[in-house]
């Protein structure tokens, strides 16, 4: 899932040394002249949730650049890219499924959805599966649209000021990241995972927006592996593969030019995400308090 505060005259307030339950960071040391920050970003919770989101927008005018896993300035284009890339050429859902599986997972689409296979079930299992759980997340949060993501009013809010927008990933490489890096047969078992879970899925779903926004990475990180959600393989896949690919870029980035970053929160835990790889690389990061004040 997708950062900004201020520097002047909060620092001395906002800085805190515990490390344990935030969704800001502030960037510093290993010769930055100037400092670039983190926020950790859940791509469907609403921004009115999160307490102090204006105190974290009021921070992208003392920056350069505004980074995102994607630069979401031409989302038109970026949806007709994804809407060809979704389509299966050479299979469907009867290849992919058992005929009892392929009758639940029709039927809870009907359900969730209000459409069934034969109308979605040329898209890859992996799409249905998103649109699966983002309806199921709606639905019981009697939301009547899906929120804009947080990533985009960052993005928003850096174009207002001028600011250049830089992805870390073009949509091509994220397509062929979430789309194409695992075989059809797992996604498909991965989906019917999801719809068979779907009863344990409210209270998953109150779960990681509590641990978000009381800023708690590693309890984020930990519900992402239990039952079985995301194998190791998974992970490495959609977290850790692309962890090492942003650190990389952002190392280049932070001396040149101060950079808000807002990308999911899962790229900020454990041993792998960017805090922790970014203190390896000799930066100075801390958390900052002004979320919970």
């Amino acid at each position: 899932m997708r950062n900004k505060i201020l520097f002047v005259a909060f620092v001395a307030l906002c800085f805190s040394l515990s490390a344990n339950a935030q969704l800001f960071w502030i960037v510093s040391g290993n010769g930055l002249s100037k400092p670039s920050y983190l926020f950790g970003t859940h791509h469907l919770i609403e921004k009115e949730k999160i307490v102090g989101f204006d105190k974290v927008l009021a921070v992208i005018p003392q920056t350069d650049v505004v980074v995102g896993e994607m630069d979401m300035s031409n989302m038109l284009s970026m949806q007709i890219k994804m809407m060809k890339a979704m389509i299966m050429k050479d299979s469907t859902m009867h290849d992919l499924l058992s005929p009892e599986d392929y009758l639940i997972v029709d039927a809870q689409l009907k359900q969730v959805v209000g459409k069934g296979l034969d109308k979605l079930g040329k898209l890859k299992p992996m799409m249905i599966s998103t649109l699966f759980e983002v309806k199921l997340y709606m639905n019981q949060n009697n939301l009547k649209k899906e929120p804009e993501t947080i990533d985009i009013v960052f993005q928003k809010a850096g174009k207002k000021n001028k600011k250049k927008i830089i992805g870390l990933e073009t949509i091509e490489e994220q397509i062929d990241i979430l789309l194409n890096s695992m075989t059809l047969k797992h996604q498909a078992d991965m989906l019917v995972q999801a719809v068979k879970d779907k009863d344990k899925s409210f209270s998953q779903f109150v779960q990681l927006n509590d641990v978000y926004l009381k800023g708690d990475l590693k309890a984020m990180s930990q519900l992402t592996v239990i039952e079985g959600q995301m194998t190791a393989e998974d992970k490495k896949i959609l977290i850790e593969n692309r962890n090492n690919n942003w650190v990389n870029q952002l190392k280049l980035l932070m001396p040149e030019k101060s950079c808000f970053v807002a990308v999911g929160c899962m790229h900020l835990a454990d041993e792998i995400g960017l805090i922790r790889q970014l203190e390896k690389a000799g930066f100075k990061v801390e958390a900052i308090d002004i979320l919970y004040q």
